[in-house]
């Protein structure tokens, strides 16, 4: 299975609340963020791992590159953008058929994880297989409507859940050749990260399929490392070292 990481971001709300470190290399159970991450793809068998660096982060870049040269399979990618699908076309080019991005503060159980890993090498190129949760933990999360048939049929940032039940995103996507290849012949262009799943589900042929984690979070905030590391020593118990 191929990677994209989208690790571009500025992480202006922890800087705001003193954090100097670049988010992507805050210690999540003693290892840079992104360093941890990219040890869970690894054991998943890991064939390719894009990651789109904020290139005004130069110490995310040289981490990386070290990374990089140790071996592992990892391709940097130092851009700059304030649109979160545009690093997420960038970190996905090279990739095809079915591979699975994520945002690098991404954080779930490892076994759903795997589980969810050997689900998307199994999508048709017609499909998506997004990872959704209802565990709710950021203030504006982007909720997603699931219809009748059990597909993902619409989402929606921040407000109020649909009538038909809170599940939000788990910043995990299930992702085909295909599928971004048909937004990107769209003739209008995404807004967002947020705005590419919407598409996906309400204007396009793909099938949207839920992949459901028991629960997922991401850190936004100073008192969200703590969180996580508390949810990850939990269910992760003889997992992480």
């Amino acid at each position: 299975m191929d990677y994209a990481i989208l690790a571009a971001g500025m992480g202006s709300r922890l800087a705001n609340e003193g954090l100097s470190v670049p988010k992507p290399l805050i210690p999540i159970m003693g290892k840079p963020m992104i360093g941890r991450l990219i040890d869970i793809l690894m054991s998943c068998g890991a064939g390719r791992i894009n990651v789109v660096a904020n290139s005004r982060m130069p110490e995310l870049v040289e981490y990386l590159g070290g990374l990089k040269q140790a071996g592992l399979p990892v391709d940097v990618r130092p851009i700059i953008s304030d649109n979160s699908y545009y690093s997420l076309s960038e970190a996905c080019k090279g990739l095809d058929s079915r591979f699975i991005a994520m945002t690098v503060d991404a954080i779930f159980p490892t076994a759903e994880f795997r589980r969810y890993v050997d689900a998307v090498s199994r999508i048709d190129d017609s499909e998506v297989l997004m990872g959704l949760t209802r565990f709710v933990d950021d203030e504006s999360p982007l909720y997603a409507r699931i219809g009748e048939t059990g597909e993902v049929i619409d989402y929606r940032y921040g407000g109020e859940p649909y009538a038909e039940g809170t599940i939000v995103s788990a910043g995990l996507y299930g992702l085909t050749a295909t599928a971004m290849k048909y937004v990107e012949d769209m003739d209008k262009y995404p807004e967002s990260l947020s705005d590419f799943q919407r598409i996906l589900a309400a204007e396009s042929p793909i099938k949207v399929v839920p992949y459901e984690f028991s629960k997922a979070l991401d850190v936004d905030h100073n008192t969200d490392i703590a969180v996580a590391e508390s949810f990850l020593s939990e269910v992760n118990a003889g997992l992480e070292s």
